[in-house]
């Protein structure tokens, strides 16, 4: 009797020690004094190897917003409910328009559960990997017509470049928008969407341009890179496409957290919980206004750039820790997210798998951590992001969308970082026509000259 009594003493002591359960309530200033808020709400990895010893942490709580997608994407998610299909490769087959499986509670209630996609399904975590790559992002893409990124040694101590550019991603497929008359761009075509890239500084990299095709079955992608030092365009191999991108850490299947082939990597579920995530009401947002919207004559641009941006104005908003997360400054809210694991199959991949954050919701990515061939941590890429309703743009007015606005990569073995700025994102509808005559390998060469 004596040992039990003795045994259930050492339970309840055990028990009074742990820390309660963490929580945090809108309206929450979150400081290094009290982090341990955090608890379970920051995967463990960001809490391990970013925000240890990170002293200026500052994060406010705000309402859990609704970021449902227009009612065009949603109609679009029950006219085609119960069609889209895997092959035995794990390509996506007889899809049209909306979120291919149902697994939003908007989609799964608008279906009125037709075809809830469920985790008993043995191709769950594949269809969800899916659903991420379809996701409502505007319908006509990602427009920047001025971005930034700065390269950090040192913790983010030493910044020694800031590169600046143009960027456009169009989608040709999957038009929820164009509905119902059509879901694609141009009739009969494959290409899921076409990505444009250049670089007009600094004065090494100035003139580096990339023009991407993505396909909407298991091709692989077709891609150009004009190199100002050979003063040609060259095909970049689809293995190249996990190589640093032109001395950074990131490659240009990082972009969006995730932009590779989505049959070429195996996903693994890990479960749903809720977690913090950065979205409105601080840095990138209509209440403060960060690079590049403190350019003048940027704010409202939607092609072309003025003049470049200066150290003064890149340096606007502060950010940390290492100088480019998002714990200093922004606004947080609590999400219902899911966790998927990628794992590449090429042989060589610099990432043995990369835990993503996806929100349950919209099926953006919040945040990943990827770890290295041997299995040790190695990268962290993330972003903040700005309700389009709440933009400089006209165009970007009725989209029901959380569009990019900064994004952050932090290497933890080397402790380089970088930032990208792009305050001023937009999803403009671009026709045919001009799309045809922006994605053009012609236009490599004649701007290359």
């Amino acid at each position: 009797m004596k040992r039990k009594f003795t045994a259930a003493l050492v339970g309840m002591a055990f028990l009074a020690a742990l820390p309660a359960v963490a929580d945090v309530q809108p309206g929450d200033h979150i400081t290094n004094a009290n982090r341990d808020k955090l608890q379970g709400l920051i995967p463990d990895e960001l809490m391990t190897y970013i925000l240890d010893g990170y002293n200026e942490l500052d994060m406010t709580i705000v309402e859990t917003g609704d970021y449902t997608p227009p009612q065009k994407y949603i109609e679009a998610t029950v006219r085609f409910a119960c069609q889209a299909t895997l092959t035995p490769k794990g390509t996506l087959e007889n899809y049209t328009a909306g979120q291919p499986f149902p697994y939003s509670k908007w989609a799964q209630d608008a279906t009125n559960h037709a075809c809830d996609l469920s985790p008993d399904d043995p191709e769950f975590a594949l269809k969800l990997a899916w659903n991420v790559n379809y996701r409502w992002q505007g319908g006509a893409g990602l427009n920047l017509p001025h971005w930034g990124f700065n390269y950090m040694r040192n913790s983010g101590k030493e910044q020694w470049r800031l590169a600046q550019g143009e960027y456009r991603r169009t989608y040709w497929t999957g038009r929820a928008d164009l509905l119902p008359e059509t879901s694609t761009l141009e009739d009969g075509t494959s290409i899921e969407w076409a990505e444009f890239f250049d670089v007009k500084t600094p004065f090494d990299l100035r003139g580096t341009m990339f023009l991407l095709y993505r396909y909407t079955d298991d091709k692989e992608d077709q891609t150009w890179a004009y190199i100002p030092a050979l003063r040609r365009v060259r095909r970049v191999a689809a293995t190249q496409k996990s190589d640093s991108l032109l001395g950074t850490e990131i490659t240009l299947e990082d972009f969006y957290i995730f932009a590779g082939y989505v049959w070429d990597h195996a996903w693994e579920y890990q479960g749903e919980s809720t977690k913090l995530a950065p979205y409105g009401g601080g840095i990138g947002t209509f209440g403060r206004e960060c690079w590049n919207n403190v350019i003048p004559d940027e704010k409202y641009r939607l092609e072309g750039q003025t003049r470049l941006g200066t150290q003064e104005e890149w340096d606007h908003c502060q950010f940390g820790p290492m100088n480019a997360g998002q714990f200093h400054g922004e606004t947080w809210q609590k999400r219902t997210v899911l966790g998927l694991d990628d794992i590449p199959k090429q042989k060589g991949h610099p990432y043995s798998r990369k835990k993503i954050w996806y929100d349950r919701q919209t099926f953006m990515p919040i945040y990943s951590f990827a770890f290295d061939r041997a299995g040790e941590p190695y990268k962290y890429l993330g972003g903040t992001w700005r309700w389009s309703e709440d933009t400089f743009h006209e165009s970007n007015k009725g989209l029901r969308l959380l569009q990019w606005s900064h994004w952050h990569t932090i290497n933890v073995q080397n402790n380089n970082s970088h930032r990208g700025q792009f305050d001023n994102a937009s999803s403009p509808q671009f026709s045919i026509q001009e799309s045809r005559k922006y994605y053009d390998t012609t236009r490599l060469k004649r701007q290359g000259r």
